[in-house]
């Protein structure tokens, strides 16, 4: 997806958080360089993701720390670790199990930060339930379960911690179809998002026949820079399945079918790119 205007404010509303999460008398030093930084990399066409990436690693490296969500992202799992069984428990009692998991799924999706949504992750308690019974726009469910039909092989692409924890249902039911499936977590800590150590911490290790990570640090995926393993695995994969609005950013334009994205339209940029209206649960398919 391209990097557009009303990217450049939240991006750096999460450099701000961030900084102030570390040391708030660095936030005017790390602001200024970040705001230099989008302006300078800022050209027609970049990836919002490639250009946030580099924004990031700036900051992470003047603030001096290497996961400064550190506290936030235990929390988050804390939270969503409590609320597994109540997710599990609407799978168990749906009559469309598939898709009450992958609503399930996108919920765990608002566990973002420093963007303008949530500040805890306690708030998760409050909005789940009604979450799970919006009902998903665009609806690619019914594709995406003839696919799943066909398939031996999924990647799942795996998106903020708490968050990992609630797809859990889901990857329960994808093994249920006699699937294999590869799970990617990130190879370095990035903003939110989970990596190896959180693979234990949820539980999902125990579901996956395989875990892989992206190798490097970016936001989303790094499709230059990541492992020949990881590569190998979308070769081989009938369907890959990828949580969140940074993987939509990172792949949109990347040409990978098929793709499904499990999201919460939480932007306006990524609701116009994905065709959706902005705060709505989004199952979009891309073959």
């Amino acid at each position: 997806m391209e990097f557009c205007a009303e990217c450049a404010p939240c991006l750096l509303r999460r450099v701000l958080f961030q900084t102030r999460l570390v040391d708030r008398a660095l936030e005017a030093q790390v602001m200024s360089a970040c705001v230099r930084l989008v302006a300078e990399g800022w050209s027609p066409g970049i990836n919002s993701a490639r250009l946030a990436t580099r924004v990031h690693r700036l900051s992470y490296d003047m603030m001096g720390v290497a996961d400064p969500y550190g506290d936030l992202k235990a929390e988050a799992n804390r939270v969503a670790l409590s609320l597994l069984p109540q997710a599990q428990e609407l799978v168990d009692l749906s009559e469309d199990r598939l898709k009450t998991a992958c609503l399930v799924a996108i919920a765990g999706n608002v566990m973002d930060f420093g963007v303008g949504g949530f500040e805890s992750p306690e708030e998760l308690r409050s909005t789940f339930e009604p979450l799970t019974t919006e009902e998903p726009e665009p609806n690619d469910l019914p594709r995406m379960r003839e696919l799943l039909s066909e398939a031996k092989e999924v990647v799942y692409l795996f998106d903020n911690c708490g968050e990992i924890v609630l797809d859990l249902p889901l990857l329960r039911e994808l093994k249920k179809l006699g699937l294999k499936v590869i799970g990617v977590v990130k190879g370095e800590p990035i903003i939110t998002d989970a990596t190896w150590e959180d693979l234990s911490i949820s539980g999902a290790d125990q579901l996956l026949d395989q875990c892989l990570t992206t190798g490097v640090f970016a936001i989303g995926l790094d499709l230059e820079a990541m492992p020949d393993e990881l590569e190998r695995a979308f070769d081989s994969a009938d369907l890959v399945i990828a949580k969140g609005m940074a993987n939509f950013e990172a792949l949109s334009d990347s040409g990978m079918r098929p793709i499904v994205h499990l999201l919460r339209s939480k932007c306006h940029p990524v609701s116009l790119a994905i065709g959706a209206r902005k705060d709505r649960n989004v199952i979009k398919l891309f073959e």
